[in-house]
């Protein structure tokens, strides 16, 4: 049984010679090339609308600390306190087999995601341990126009996440701040100098 609450799902069995899994909807697509994986595999794609960082990840992150089990993602994500956190930007994709090992070079997820043009964008996993992570960027594929593209090495459920771009938060800061050093300026010299608040009336008067 899975381990979210899937909204759409669909169970295709591929073997060495590769193949691909869709949902029945489009949102979201398994492609694995000839030689991803070393024997059959009966897969299962899922989607829910829902999140990545659920309580039951949470818990899954105390216990593990609490036994000291080992991560069970690739070295080359960041995981836990490390990895990226954001907003949903789309359904969570779910991979099951959760256990199964892919050739990361040679297996493709695909899925729809939605965020504005200023925001940036990853992809996040939860895997079979309920390891929390994020992807780098050498992993992604694609991500414009509403699809994602990404490589991943094992079953897990995956989310694009989204967070403001944080150049373009600076710029407004900076603006408002500006502006308002300007209102001040503005406020104190007019009253240190109240004929020319005068005479700027006076010309807006008689215009």
């Amino acid at each position: 049984s899975s381990g979210i609450n899937a909204e759409y799902g669909v169970a295709k069995k591929v073997g060495m010679a590769g193949g691909t899994v869709s949902l029945p909807n489009g949102d979201a697509s398994l492609i694995l090339e000839p030689e991803a994986i070393e024997a059959a595999v009966m897969f299962y794609l899922e989607q829910s609308d829902a999140t990545t960082l659920t309580q039951s990840t949470v818990d899954a992150r105390r216990k593990r600390r609490e036994t000291e089990e080992e991560e069970d993602v690739d070295p080359d994500l960041a995981t836990e306190e490390d990895a990226d956190t954001g907003d949903k930007a789309s359904p969570v994709i779910a991979v099951y087999p959760l256990n199964v090992r892919t050739n990361k070079a040679k297996t493709h997820l695909e899925m729809k995601y939605s965020a504005e043009a200023a925001d940036t964008t990853f992809v996040a996993m939860v895997s079979e341990k309920g390891t929390y992570a994020s992807l780098p960027s050498d992993r992604i594929e694609e991500m414009s126009g509403g699809k994602a593209r990404f490589l991943i090495a094992s079953g897990g459920q995956y989310q694009v996440l989204k967070y403001p771009y944080v150049p373009v938060i600076i710029a407004f800061c900076i603006l408002a701040i500006v502006l308002l050093a300007l209102v001040i300026g503005m406020a104190v010299y007019f009253k240190q100098n109240p004929d020319a608040w005068y005479r700027i009336k006076k010309n807006f008067t008689d215009v």
